[in-house]
């Protein structure tokens, strides 16, 4: 800036001077100078007055950036102080970049300060037992290596003691330089380790071709470097565990406001473990829930992972398992060894010995205040979650839990209008819907449908004879023999009054036969006893076929209820096939 004003002194004067000399030439003191030598004052003063305008608009784009500077300084707060932001500021903090940054200062502070040979920074990996190079100065010509294995007289167990060790030249051995690529002669050899939170995390480690290049004192200083390293890795941790845990909040909202009501179960599960995917690591996952049937067991209704273990539809036995803290003390589990547990086993007796697991991590799933079922990831390594995981995981399950209830409540309400409210099968409407579906489907893909339609044989005596409340009973025990007597991946629906219908997928002629036979038999051999009523009870049953029988529901439908009249017409407890006619 000095400079500058010179150059403004300078042009005024000299601008002055030659306007005198220059744009006057009847001045007297231009009275003896030649013609030639007024050009030039002349040519000197224009150049003096277009540098001096120059120089005025140079200085005015200057204060003209300072003031831009200023004004925005003013309207938003400096990214690096954070006291003085306002609420809700977000700052984006790159802190893999500042973290590599000040290693790469440290480093080189150390390297200066003790003069050493080769400075290096390790952090310990405790899941893969090795250690990984961050940085690293060296004069020499062999390189600390990337990694190494926690392996040897020295580093095997050095995270365990983790002092800090100075070596001289007759007490280094090859197990001292093992994360050297071709190892040098070293004259003294220092380890600090690096503790954050009293946890060992890593070292650094200093070597020097002198003998006893180090005393007590360097120990101290590179203790302190130590420190202020640690200190700089956990205010690093917590802004990545602030930013991962604002991630991890985030997609749980986005699928609490995406997901929608109609979603299958299977679909939110996948979901959900694909959060769970992004903030874990796993060789496990399983999601399971209380068994309907039995209350005392569970069932796995997702699993990603190791595919030699329990899957879909498998049981599990809660009681002095893995499970039962989570199901029965409606509390999280935090394995880090099966080995050293007191867990006596994983899903069911003496699975441990079967695949090689040996930590986990779970929680449960509450809705309301009853517990419905929970999650667990596995790990075929050791300690492989932490305290922090198990906070991480409660928040999943508090957000999965009020999905998964909200899906319940409205799939209850869909099966009030499903559902018939007397034998708890489909309705009539909703068995018209499944039809449909299916038939779409198989027009898409192939397959076959079979149809059956069931009536029971000469119902209308039980409600004259022993009246509506000895019906209903027949009714109901009806629906649980059909339904007992099909797949579970069959279709049973009340059609209405005392008929009945029954889907089958992708079933041959001769099965479906057995199946409709299988019905007739079960039905007739029960004996309905209820107060008086002691009765045996037929049934008529009609069988259609997709698509030879019909192009539609109602084509199929008219199609089973014209062979099944006809089997009522033949005496009935039987099953007649439909049968175009010639």
């Amino acid at each position: 800036m000095s400079s500058m004003k010179s150059a403004w002194l300078v042009s005024i004067i000299l601008v002055v001077v030659l306007f005198l000399f220059a744009v006057y030439p009847g001045v007297e003191a231009l009275g003896n100078v030649p013609g030639p030598f007024q050009i030039v004052f002349r040519v000197l003063f224009f150049i003096a007055f277009f540098s001096l305008l120059i120089f005025l608009l140079t200085e005015m784009h200057i204060w003209r950036q300072r003031f831009i500077e200023i004004s925005s300084s003013d309207a938003e707060p400096r990214k690096d102080n954070i006291t003085n932001a306002s609420p809700g500021t977000r700052y984006n903090v790159d802190t893999k970049k500042h973290y590599q940054l000040l290693t790469r200062q440290l480093i080189d502070i150390i390297y200066a300060s003790l003069t050493a040979q080769t400075v290096v920074i390790y952090l310990f990996n405790r899941r893969a037992n090795t250690y990984i190079r961050q940085e690293h100065s060296s004069s020499q010509q062999s390189l600390p290596t990337d990694t190494f294995s926690a392996d040897g007289e020295v580093f095997k167990d050095y995270h365990l003691h983790s002092k800090a060790v100075l070596y001289q030249s007759d007490q280094i051995g090859p197990d001292h330089l093992i994360y050297y690529q071709n190892q040098p002669k070293i004259g003294t050899l220092m380890l600090i380790p690096i503790l954050v939170n009293k946890s060992f995390v890593g070292f650094i480690g200093l070597d020097s071709i002198d003998k006893q290049a180090w005393g007590a004192e360097d120990i101290e200083l590179v203790n302190s470097f130590a420190e202020l390293y640690a200190n700089a890795i956990l205010q690093i941790d917590i802004i990545d565990q602030q930013e991962t845990y604002a991630n991890f909040f985030r997609d749980l909202c986005r699928l609490n406001t995406k997901i929608s009501l109609g979603i299958a179960p299977h679909e939110l599960y996948k979901q959900a473990a694909a959060i769970l995917k992004k903030y874990f690591t796993f060789d496990k996952l399983t999601f399971a829930f209380f068994n309907e049937r039995d209350s005392q067991k569970l069932v796995i209704e997702y699993v990603e992972g190791s595919e030699a273990d329990y899957t879909i539809g498998h049981e599990i036995t809660a009681q002095n398992g893995v499970w039962d803290p989570i199901i029965n003390g409606g509390k999280p589990v935090l394995i880090n060894d099966y080995d050293k547990s007191e867990i006596e086993f994983r899903f069911q007796p003496d699975d441990l010995k079967i695949i090689p697991f040996r930590s986990a991590a779970g929680v449960p799933f509450i809705t309301g205040s009853i517990i419905s079922g929970g999650v667990l990831l596995e790990s075929y390594r050791s300690n492989s979650y932490m305290k922090d995981d198990i906070n991480t995981l409660k928040l999943f399950s508090k957000n999965f839990s009020a999905i998964f209830n909200r899906l319940m409540i409205y799939q209850s309400m869909k099966d009030l209008a499903m559902i018939d409210g007397l034998t708890n099968l489909y309705n009539h409407r909703a068995f018209k819907d499944l039809l449909q579906v299916e038939i779409e489907r198989s027009r898409r893909y192939g397959g076959t449908i079979t149809l059956l339609i069931l009536d029971l044989d000469n119902f209308k005596r039980i409600n004259d004879t022993y009246g509506h409340l000895h019906g209903d009973y027949v009714l109901k025990k009806s629906a649980k023999l059909i339904r007992s007597s099909v797949r579970t991946i069959d279709t049973v629906a009340r059609y209405g009054g005392e008929e009945f219908a029954v889907i089958l997928i992708n079933v041959d002629n001769d099965d479906c036969i057995k199946t409709a036979e299988r019905i007739c038999i079960n039905m007739r051999n029960f004996l309905f006893n209820k107060g008086k009523m002691t009765e045996r009870i037929t049934i008529s049953i009609g069988i259609s076929k997709y698509p030879g029988d019909g192009e539609d529901i109602q084509s199929l439908i008219s199609s089973a209820d014209m062979a099944m009249y006809k089997a009522k017409r033949a005496g009935g407890n039987q099953v007649v096939v439909f049968e175009r006619e010639s």
